[in-house]
């Protein structure tokens, strides 16, 4: 689908108007004036955004359920209240982890578990756990309770900074950044290649759900 809508000029004069015209002049493509063609790109590229959410959504709930049970190994199953974890921790994390555990016990009463804490942290404090600080507890050999698939041999450093990557990149598809002239096709492949090491199972299902070449090669053109 081209998206081939052309909004009457008072109707694209609102839109416009309400999307911003900086936002909408980022996806004009010079030396054309078009402003049609630069909301079907917005909108094209929105398509985009949305193709990713799932790789994205499973990558990232695998990467901490995997965190998560390496933590029960170490700390136990409440590790989140062992203090021997909070204090190898950042102080910014140490906030993370009260407040998301202060918010979850006061909205789930009794039904409270550490699942709700796994859920409700960040993906940066998720990320983190796999730097440098925590290597000599968490990953004093290798990274393999959370990446069993991965290639023998394969660091936690690279492991961190295709996490970065994907950190990064996942930053620009939540906050509605034109993506599709970021290496979209590269971002995909890191985040097929982490999830392939986590899980090749659940690999297999996000690759039947989710097609970003497909809205890819649907990019307007007129």
């Amino acid at each position: 689908m081209q998206y081939p809508f052309s909004p009457l000029p008072h109707i694209l004069t609102g839109i416009e108007a309400a999307m911003s015209p900086a936002r909408l002049a980022r996806f004009r493509s010079l030396p054309s004036p078009d402003k049609n063609l630069a909301l079907r790109m917005y909108v094209w590229n929105a398509r985009l955004c949305e193709e990713f959410y799932i790789p994205l959504q499973f990558t990232e709930v695998a990467l901490r359920n995997g965190i998560h049970r390496r933590l029960e190994q170490s700390f136990g199953a409440n590790w989140y209240k062992n203090q021997k974890f909070s204090s190898v921790i950042p102080n910014r994390h140490k906030e993370d982890l009260a407040n998301v555990v202060t918010a979850e016990t006061a909205k789930r009463g009794t039904s409270f578990t550490v699942d709700h804490v796994v859920a409700g942290l960040p993906f940066g404090f998720w990320q983190n756990l796999m730097g440098r600080g925590l290597a000599h507890i968490l990953w004093k050999y290798n990274a393999n309770a959370v990446f069993p698939h991965a290639p023998a041999g394969t660091k936690r450093e690279t492991i961190f900074e295709m996490l970065e990557r994907l950190r990064k990149f996942r930053n620009s598809v939540m906050h509605h950044y034109a993506i599709f002239d970021k290496n979209p096709v590269t971002e995909y492949n890191n985040i097929r290649t982490l999830m392939s090491w986590m899980c090749p199972h659940t690999l297999w299902l996000m690759s039947e759900l989710a097609n970003p070449a497909g809205v890819l090669a649907r990019r307007p053109t007129c």
